[in-house]
């Protein structure tokens, strides 16, 4: 749509308000900010507030009618909460750690006591530590791999993935072909590919080798991203990982505009123009944190460079649904379970307790990934929980058909997020354009847990990500 054809609509659209509402329109749109963002997210809320303090005039624009992105947090009364979205921290994750301590949120380990569960064949093995009872042979199949993968891991360049030896090469196998190779064992080579699938949440055969070597090498590993007590999976947030971002928020009151999805980026000589048909305001510079697979939805004029296009067009968001089942106590505890299982042939791939640190609730979480969680998708609400409840059932006794409440969600199902943790290339594009993702254009700026170097997929990449963005522009 050409500028003056939008103009002209829009004009007509607001010769039907009142006259209060159409000067404030005005008044927006002839208003010129520094910076204008994308999405009220970590990253984006992140970048706002070091930009106030830089004294920029900043409008961040969210497209929902809450802040937070792919964090979410519901409380459910008497000091318990759930995380819908994200929720935990871990082994590197200082900026999450330095952001819940200045907000004077305090953070709980997650509960790891007890023997977990492996559950294959129809069978229950009750285990404790990292390493399930997958048999002997099985497990030395399955470190041998892993000893290999932590080692290719180790030559990937962080910040420059792509330019890392052979990585053409690797971003045209897939981590599936590979785990095929290098692991004979049937189970073993089973329990891996749950593994992975668990941190990318897509189909081992759709994201590279290249990727998940990245990936890898920006957490430490994929056994660290899924460690409870010394990985990523650690801690949690006291209140649910929101806070964080309603604490960011709080700094920046009166910034943040909700329900304002943007549909448009025109950019010209002088400004930016940017918004919906609706609403549009002009700004110096433009900050897109929204993850790039949503911002197909966006317009812009002139067209982003065929590089950044191709970014756009060919990642493809993860897909994960995750389940919490609240019940009157943790009655698991009293069989020495901690709550924590891998199931190799159920729908519910793991459960963690998410209880919350001093409350008397009991809460499993769980989480399905990829495949699995697309044919879920498909089921009615009440078929899903039902599918989930005979799950727990099987795992933790006849209690668990019966919790107080019952609540899941994808993150695929909200059209301004697309899914969940994070996006992935198809195979052969991360090599070749990889050094685009974050590249400005023209006075486009990126950021986003998808286009940081470090810990993508968690709330670190994002929070890392938004400090990086904000410190290009104010340098």
């Amino acid at each position: 749509m050409h500028r003056s054809t939008f103009i002209r609509n829009t004009l007509l659209g607001l010769a039907y308000l009142p006259l209060d509402s159409l000067s404030k329109k005005i008044s927006e749109a002839n208003e010129l900010y520094d910076v204008v963002i994308i999405g009220a997210g970590l990253s984006g809320l992140t970048a706002a507030r070091m930009l106030v303090k830089a004294d920029k005039k900043v409008l961040v624009l969210e497209a929902q009618d809450r802040v937070g992105g792919r964090t979410w947090s519901q409380d459910i009364g008497q000091g318990n909460f759930i995380d819908i979205g994200g929720q935990w921290i871990g082994k590197g994750h200082q900026k999450m750690y330095q952001l819940a301590e200045e907000a004077g949120i305090k953070t709980f380990p997650t509960f790891a006591k007890g023997e977990n569960i492996l559950r294959n064949n129809g069978k229950n093995q009750r285990y404790k530590g990292d390493n399930p009872p997958l048999g002997l042979f099985s497990l030395l199949s399955m470190q041998k791999a892993m000893r290999k993968f932590d080692k290719r891991a180790s030559l990937i360049l962080p910040d420059t993935p792509w330019f890392s030896d052979k990585a053409v090469e690797l971003d045209q196998q897939s981590v599936g072909s590979w785990i095929d190779r290098k692991i004979s064992n049937t189970t073993a080579r089973a329990f891996i590919k749950r593994v992975v699938e668990g941190e990318i949440c897509l189909p081992v055969e759709n994201v590279s080798m290249l990727q998940a070597l990245s990936s890898a090498k920006a957490t430490g590993s994929f056994q660290q991203a899924e460690s409870v007590e010394d990985g990523a999976l650690r801690d949690r947030i006291f209140g649910g990982a929101q806070s964080v971002c309603h604490f960011l928020h709080n700094q920046i009151k009166g910034s943040v505009k909700l329900n304002c999805p943007v549909t448009f980026v025109n950019q010209s000589d002088n400004h930016v123009e940017i918004g919906n048909m609706d609403f549009f305001v002009k700004t110096k510079k433009v900050i897109v944190t929204a993850p790039i697979a949503v911002v197909k939805q966006i317009k812009f004029t002139p067209a982003l460079p065929v590089e950044k296009q191709t970014l756009i067009s060919a990642m493809e968001m993860g897909v994960v649904i995750k389940c919490h089942a609240v019940y009157e106590k943790p009655f698991w505890r009293d069989s020495g379970l901690s709550g924590s299982s891998i199931c190799l042939d159920e729908v519910v791939e793991l459960s963690i307790d998410n209880s919350v640190a001093g409350c008397d609730k009991g809460i499993i979480a769980s989480l399905i990934h990829a495949e699995r969680a697309k044919s879920l998708l498909d089921f009615s609400a009440e078929e899903r929980r039902n599918v989930i409840l005979r799950s727990y059932t099987e795992l933790f006794g006849r209690e668990a058909m019966k919790p107080i409440m019952y609540h899941d969600y994808s993150f695929s199902n909200n059209p301004w997020i697309g899914g969940a943790y994070s996006g992935y290339f198809k195979k052969g594009i991360f090599s070749k354009y990889g050094e685009y993702i974050s590249k400005p254009t023209g006075n486009v700026y990126w950021a986003g847990t998808e286009t940081s170097h470090s810990f993508k997929g968690f709330m670190e990449g994002a929070v890392l990500s938004g400090e990086r963005v904000a410190k290009e522009i104010v340098l």
